[in-house]
C-alpha cells in the first residue's frame, strides 16, 4: 500500500512537477491573462476616443 501510494506521487512530481513549478505556472498564466486583458482595454479606448471624437465633430459642425 505505501509502495503504490509513492509511486502515484512520484508520476503525480513527474508529470505535473512539484508546488514551485506550480506556483510559476499560475503566476505566468496570470499574467498572460492581464496582458491580454490590458491589450483588449486599449483597443477599446481607442475605439472609443475615435468615436468620442466623430461626435463632437459632428456637434461642432451644427453649431
Amino acid at each position: 500500500m505505501l509502495t503504490t501510494t509513492l509511486e502515484k506521487k512520484q508520476k503525480d512530481f513527474v508529470e505535473n512537477g512539484g508546488i514551485r513549478e506550480r506556483m510559476t505556472a499560475a503566476r505566468l498564466g496570470r499574467r498572460q491573462t492581464q496582458n491580454e486583458e490590458i491589450a483588449a482595454l486599449k483597443i477599446r479606448i481607442a475605439r472609443l476616443e475615435a468615436e468620442n471624437a466623430a461626435l463632437k465633430a459632428k456637434l461642432e459642425g451644427k453649431a
